[in-house]
């Protein structure tokens, strides 16, 4: 039978250990929104190839989450489920990094560069996800309290951005700093040195984290969960499905926003040095989106909060839209940076709203299946992140070659047709709106799983356990 012990405060020294953790892994995981432009526009290889390349290998990560997820459910060591695995992901995906960044010398449109870009870029996403769904594990492991994980996801969600938007924001002037240069050898040189700084931070904030970090909410007694019982858990489980839907549409409008940032920037508006600008700006607003999201949680529910961050998003992305078609971009900017400040803030709401939304799922499948598992719940956050960066870079991949892209000859970036700018224009604006009305649909028809539900959830959980320890009150 299975019992819980359960400690409801975490210490603020935990949290900042926790959430650093959480800047170094992201970190990390900007170094892959920076591999499709460095594959592309430094090393040559098709932007077709690319896409599709990325897309597949996302697919395998349908299969290779899900099992992850059921393969940290079933660990158990003394340093408890999450840790090794924490630091045996984080060392791997370290290694990897840098031969993803290594420039081997190969044709940039060769069958050798083809699979060593293939090989790497996979063994990269599966050893990510070693420590990814782990990590995120942790959460409702730490506490059972919504106001404890809150008040953790929106530290860790602060950290993360941070993290984030450091590399996303930076890569190129730091590309150019420690290459030496601003010509693509120099480039690609100076992605290897950052490669390395990156895995140096994120090994060393997940060693932290593991030697500092532990569970509070455990299982005593844990019971080995088979593979074909995890599908049939998540498939039960209707609102981590839901979630899902939502979280899958939200990182796909978030990847589509940062991957075509820098063709818009430097093709359409031409103006490279104004990249690093937004995406910092951005970077700050996304952070104050997820600060204000507990002085939201006070006037407001989270159905309401979400409604509100995308409502927000898709003015924003209208605005931007005219902005570019029929204020061409507005001479001083101060537009486009307006109007980039909704999709931003919206964005810094919904990424702490979906891991405390993907957290009380772990609770509702417990108590309608017997069973609890964080770590399928955050696999399928893993797999639907990664899914959502796969489909993301296909749809700019493909768009890319339909909207006629020339890529850099000579190390000389091309001018491009009006043509290709309106198609960026498209990418960049029209696509995430069809998604965001596509997931306010979804969330308000299906999800159920309210502040009120989830306390009685809670309530009840306590009840059975009291039951299973004492027996029915004679």
């Amino acid at each position: 039978m299975e019992t819980l012990s359960k400690t409801t405060t975490i210490s603020k020294k935990h949290k900042f250990i926790f959430a650093f953790g959480g800047l170094g892994k992201d970190a990390m995981f900007a170094m892959s929104t920076v591999m499709a432009f460095y594959f592309i526009d430094i090393i040559g290889i098709s932007p077709l190839f690319i896409g599709t390349m990325m897309m597949i290998v996302r697919v395998w990560d349908a299969i290779n989450d899900p099992i992850m997820g059921g393969v940290v459910s079933n660990t158990n060591t003394r340093m408890g489920k999450f840790r090794p695995w924490i630091l045996i992901g984080s060392f791997l995906n370290a290694i990897i990094l840098l031969f993803i960044f290594l420039n081997p010398d190969l044709p940039a449109d060769s069958l050798r560069m083809y699979a060593y870009v293939t090989v790497f870029y996979t063994l990269w996403g599966m050893s990510y996800t070693l420590m990814d769904i782990p990590f995120w594990s942790m959460i409702p492991a730490l506490s059972q309290s919504q106001k404890e994980r809150e008040n953790i996801t929106v530290l860790t969600r602060l950290f993360t951005s941070i993290g984030f938007f450091i590399i996303s924001a930076g890569y190129l002037q730091l590309s150019e700093i420690l290459g030496g240069g601003d010509n693509v050898e120099a480039q690609a040189r100076g992605f290897f040195f950052l490669a390395l700084i990156v895995s140096l931070v994120f090994f060393f904030s997940e060693l932290l984290l593991a030697l500092k970090v532990k569970e509070n909410v455990t299982l005593k007694k844990t019971q080995k969960v088979s593979l074909k019982r995890m599908f049939q858990l998540l498939k039960q489980n209707d609102q981590l499905l839901t979630v899902m839907v939502v979280v899958l549409i939200a990182n796909f409008v978030l990847y589509i926003t940062s991957g075509m940032a820098i063709y818009y920037i430097l093709y359409d508006i031409a103006r490279p040095a104004l990249f690093v600008v937004f995406i910092g700006i951005g970077g700050v607003l996304q952070v104050l989106g997820s600060l204000i999201f507990p002085v939201f949680k006070r006037y407001f529910t989270r159905k309401q909060i979400f409604n509100g961050s995308v409502i927000l998003q898709i003015s924003g992305f209208l605005l931007l839209f005219f902005n570019a078609f029929f204020f061409e971009n507005s001479t001083e900017l101060a537009l486009l940076f307006t109007f980039g400040s909704f999709v931003f803030i919206g964005q810094g709401l919904q990424m702490v709203l979906q891991t405390v939304l993907i957290s009380d799922t772990v609770e509702y499948g417990e108590y309608h299946q017997k069973e609890r598992s964080e770590a399928l719940a955050f696999s399928v956050q893993t797999f639907i992140v990664k899914l959502a960066m796969g489909l993301s870079l296909g749809v700019i991949g493909l768009g890319l070659e339909i909207f006629q892209f020339v890529p850099a000859i000579d190390d000389v970036r091309q001018p491009q047709a009006n043509f290709t700018i309106y198609g960026m224009r498209i990418l960049m604006f029209v696509v995430p709106v069809i998604g965001l009305l596509l997931s306010l649909t979804v969330f308000n028809k299906k999800h159920t799983l309210n502040e009120t539900a989830y306390a009685n959830i809670v309530a009840k959980l306590k009840e059975r356990e009291a039951y299973d320890k004492d027996g029915p009150e004679l």
